[in-house]
């Protein structure tokens, strides 16, 4: 089975020219104007294995840990004002992204809404998760003499199968946890 290891990191920048693109918490003001003030996140995990059909896959997500402050963040959108007179709002982002073959899905969706005041709890809950598939490449080996078909087959899909199923139980246990965490 793959397994989902996690490390705290420095917290991610955001934006266009950026590691990692996506927000974890942004302060807004529905206009965009001024643009948003974000911060990333602090964790990141990551797995890898093998498809059913055999291919690779990476699964990659950000999330932010308990012990997360956002004292910087915070600091830097006291203050804010929007130029139509409307108040910000904290918006807390769950960016799910995928990659397979030549197609891509990017998702966004928040459990919470916005809030005028900071709520760490809901920010705590905010999560990118990124998977991606790509062929396996096969070893350039010198060649090898034929031999006799037999019925056995070095691939096992089942097993493959049972792998692939995992993963998703584990990254679903995975978001489930934090979800039940915060409610």
């Amino acid at each position: 089975t793959e397994t989902l290891t996690c490390k705290d990191i420095a917290t991610t920048a955001t934006g266009p020219d950026s590691e990692l693109f996506y927000a974890s918490v942004s302060y807004r003001c529905q206009d965009l104007l001024p643009p948003p003030i974000q911060t990333g996140f602090h964790i990141k995990c990551t797995a890898n294995g093998l498809t059913a059909d055999g291919s690779n896959f990476e699964y990659t997500c950000y999330e932010d840990s308990e012990g997360t402050g956002f004292r910087n963040f915070l600091a830097e959108v006291d203050g804010m004002k929007c130029t139509d007179d409307e108040d910000p709002l904290f918006r807390y982002h769950i960016t799910r992204e995928y990659r397979i073959g030549s197609s891509s899905f990017i998702g966004f969706s928040s459990v919470f809404n916005e809030t005028a005041e900071f709520n760490r709890t809901y920010a705590k809950g905010t999560l990118y998760s990124l998977y991606t598939t790509f062929p396996t490449v096969a070893p350039t080996n010198a060649p090898v003499a034929p031999t006799t078909a037999t019925s056995s087959s070095s691939h096992n899909s089942i097993a493959a199968s049972k792998n692939w199923l995992t993963m998703c139980v584990a990254v679903w246990l995975h978001c489930s946890v934090i979800y039940s965490l915060l409610f």
